[in-house]
């Protein structure tokens, strides 16, 4: 599979909400990133941010606008609505930039209006 390919079924999954399937693409050693948010650090504190963001939001849309991927570099343009029962309502534009090494993401960043 090509690496454009592999980032597009990355974000296939995660625009069909399969979160839990998803952090598959993941190294044990991700660092993420929201915003200029302290950094979650290493699969399992992922996994276990990704299931609160499940446990806790309603989600109405999560669509994929634009996929750039070259040199183990993707960059997405999603559009996500969503209400999540501690923090808020959200609308707009999210930007997600990730680092891949060996069809793993190892860095991820994203970026929107808070």
């Amino acid at each position: 599979m090509t690496f454009h390919k592999t980032a597009l079924a990355f974000n296939q999954l995660v625009s069909e909400q399969k979160f839990i399937e998803a952090l598959k693409f993941y190294d044990d050693n991700v660092v993420s990133t929201d915003n200029l948010n302290p950094p979650v650090i290493g699969l399992s504190s992922l996994e276990a941010k990704t299931i609160d963001f499940i446990e806790n939001a309603k989600i109405e849309t999560i669509e994929i606008v634009s996929l750039l991927s070259e040199n183990n570099l993707s960059a997405t343009n999603w559009y996500y609505a969503y209400e999540h029962k501690t923090l808020r309502k959200f609308s707009g534009h999210r930007f997600s930039v990730q680092r891949w090494k060996d069809n793993k993401i190892i860095q991820e960043n994203h970026f929107y209006n808070e």
